[in-house]
């Protein structure tokens, strides 16, 4: 998708369009911020379907991300928001793909998965973007989905896996007013993402495999930068949560760098029970 200048208009930026060929993309966002009753028809068949794809404008670039509306969607309820990032080489679809979190909260929030730019997060050394960058985005995210529904700030969340993982526990170091809660899945938590913190208590679930050859358990490096061990970011994240918010770390035996089959369940029953 081309970037556009700043001072593109709010609508522009905030344009809806439902899912469609990718040569397609350009008319509909035309058309929607033209104020055609073109757009009109997509923001009901996004309701009537559930999914579909927005934008908006942050940086002087216009990002997209993916909404998954809950069974049973209801414009007067206020729901919770569950964000899910997939791992570096990963796009908002592939990540919806394996993360599934919208079947298991079952009716009960908003899920959304952000597209990173180039596939990556910030915080990580091959990253396209900075990390103050998307967390910039996902504040972004979340003010354009209220100005569309009705959603608990007090109730967002966010997990990831690898790459996704760090940028999860990022926000709840660095933006702890934004998350209640995050999970990192085979996390990959490169310095910056969870030292200097912000002021803040934000429940943490870690899942990490005692095997993994990618993101070693106890820490490493890669690209040549270091990254930190499980045990310490449970550490760290622990003592600055203390009793008021919980801090659990799920040890997985032999579980390799992945998604791994429990953890769709496990988070989002972290995050919502």
């Amino acid at each position: 998708m081309k970037k556009l200048r700043r001072g593109v208009c709010a609508a522009f930026a905030a344009a809806l369009f439902f899912a469609a060929p990718a040569q397609a993309q350009t008319s509909s966002i035309s058309a929607y911020s033209s104020g055609s009753s073109q757009a009109s028809g997509m923001a009901t068949s996004l309701v009537e379907s559930g999914i579909g794809f927005r934008f908006v404008n942050v940086d002087g670039m216009v990002r997209p991300y993916t909404v998954v509306l809950p069974r049973g969607y209801n414009p007067f309820q206020s729901y919770p928001v569950i964000i899910g990032f997939g791992g570096v080489h990963h796009t908002a679809g592939r990540t919806r793909s394996y993360q599934r979190l919208e079947h298991a909260a079952a009716g009960r929030a908003i899920v959304v998965y952000p597209q990173g730019m180039n596939n990556s997060w910030g915080g990580a050394p091959y990253a396209k973007t900075s990390m103050n960058s998307d967390i910039r985005f996902i504040r972004a995210v979340i003010g354009n989905l209220g100005s569309m529904h009705k959603i608990d700030k007090k109730r967002v969340y966010a997990a990831g896996l690898s790459n996704g993982g760090g940028m999860a526990l990022a926000l709840a170091c660095h933006a702890p007013d934004l998350v209640a809660g995050v999970a990192g899945v085979a996390g990959a938590y490169y310095e910056q993402t969870v030292t200097n913190c912000a002021p803040g208590k934000v429940k943490t679930l870690l899942m990490h495999a005692d095997n993994d050859d990618v993101v070693h358990y106890n820490g490493g490096s890669r690209n040549g930068t270091p990254y930190r061990a499980v045990p310490d970011v449970y550490a760290s994240f622990s003592k600055r949560n203390g009793d008021a918010a919980r801090t659990e770390l799920h040890t997985v035996k032999g579980g390799g760098h992945t998604w791994f089959p429990d953890a769709t369940g496990r988070v989002v029953r972290f995050f919502l029970d």
